[in-house]
């Protein structure tokens, strides 16, 4: 009895010691759809499709061709692919009401305004049309996505009982750019999705005007001057930066420019009003009265102009895009006329210097 008792412990502990088969308790993989089961997926979507719960259909659509696919089923691929196709040719796209102008046609918008969270924002609704009547599709995803320019959106938003499907731009990358963002439907079931990429609806986003207006004060001792000499200087210094510099034709009153240097919008545009700029290149230069030199209890027939400048680049709506300040710019002549008009002829110049050597902050501060 002893022997048969030890024989039997034996047993069990060899028992106890046996492994589990390589992968003995794991799931099984799901068994390749048949084609009856296809069929069956494709006869829910025509059911749904005429109830007039065509999202839910196409859905189902979806997922018969994702399983037929894997199935390695090409011809029920093809045929739903078709099927999809008369769908979507029966889709459109189509802008809300907001980007609608008097004229019918579709509105732009504004790539600087966008970047401030006050642009008008992409919003669509989404319709089947039976060539004489369309109604609203509800319960279908609207993918939204940058394709030109880039920046930060909600993606996916489902329409609503009216077919309306609208997103939020959060950010945009570059705000002097133009910007365009694209909505389309997209249908997803069981994992798989299919998007119907050729029906769409695209929004614009223009960037401001590439015209910067170049306008210039000097103020001198004899007064501020109709024709300042920083003008053209200026105005040829902007142009390797990537816009378009047009230099005032006329003149400006002393209250309108300060005005407009201010950042004030409407003296802005009241600056030139036939000229669309984006930008308005500002500069205010003034000349202290002269003083002549002394030396050793001795005065010489030397008179020394002391001027400063302050350069701004701001945009339409009075923004800064950039700003250069120099003082203590000098020059001398004989007398006051030619001692300040040697200080202009030096504050022209670094002027340019300036601007050149600012030039890499400038064109990034222009393209944002």
């Amino acid at each position: 009895m002893k022997h048969a008792a030890l024989v039997l412990a034996v047993l069990v502990v060899m028992a106890s010691c046996v492994s589990t088969p390589p992968g003995a308790g794991t799931a099984a993989p799901e068994p390749v759809a048949k084609d009856s089961d296809v069929a069956a997926l494709m006869a829910k979507a025509a059911e749904s499709i005429d109830s007039n719960r065509l999202a839910e259909g196409v859905r189902f659509y979806v997922s018969a061709r994702g399983k037929a696919d894997e199935a390695g089923l090409r011809a029920r691929v093809a045929e739903i692919e078709a099927l999809l196709g008369e769908i979507a040719g029966r889709l459109t796209v189509e802008p809300h009401e907001n980007w609608v102008g008097p004229d019918g046609a579709q509105l732009t918008g504004n790539s600087r305004d966008l970047s401030k969270g006050s642009g008008i924002m992409p919003a669509v609704y989404l319709y089947e049309s039976y060539g004489f009547a369309k109604s609203p599709v509800p319960d279908a995803v609207i993918r939204f996505e940058f394709v030109a320019n880039s920046g930060g959106l909600t993606q996916s938003v489902s329409t609503d009982a009216k077919g309306m499907a609208n997103t939020t731009i959060t950010s945009i990358t570059a705000a002097g750019k133009d910007a365009v963002v694209r909505a389309y439907p997209v249908f997803s079931s069981d994992g798989y999705s299919y998007a119907l990429t050729g029906v769409y609806r695209d929004f614009g986003y223009l960037a401001p005007p590439n015209v910067a207006l170049v306008a210039a004060l000097e103020r001198t001792p004899a007064g501020d001057s109709e024709n300042p000499r920083v003008l053209d200087a200026v105005a040829e210094a902007l142009k390797p930066l990537g816009v378009q510099p047009v230099p005032l034709n006329g003149v400006v009153s002393t209250p309108r420019f300060m005005a407009a240097f201010g950042g004030d919008p409407s003296s802005l545009a009241a600056l030139s009003p036939a000229v669309k700029a984006g930008y308005f290149a500002l500069v205010l230069v003034e000349v202290t009265k002269p003083t002549q030199m002394e030396y050793g209890g001795k005065t010489y027939n030397i008179f020394i102009a002391r001027g400063k400048f302050t350069l701004r680049i701001v945009r339409a709506d009075g923004t800064v895009v950039h700003s250069e300040v120099k003082d203590d710019i000098r020059g001398q002549g004989t007398n006051d006329t030619e001692a300040v008009a040697a200080c202009l002829v030096t504050v022209r110049d670094e002027l340019v210097k300036a601007i050149g050597a600012g030039s890499a902050a400038i064109t990034t501060a222009l393209s944002q």
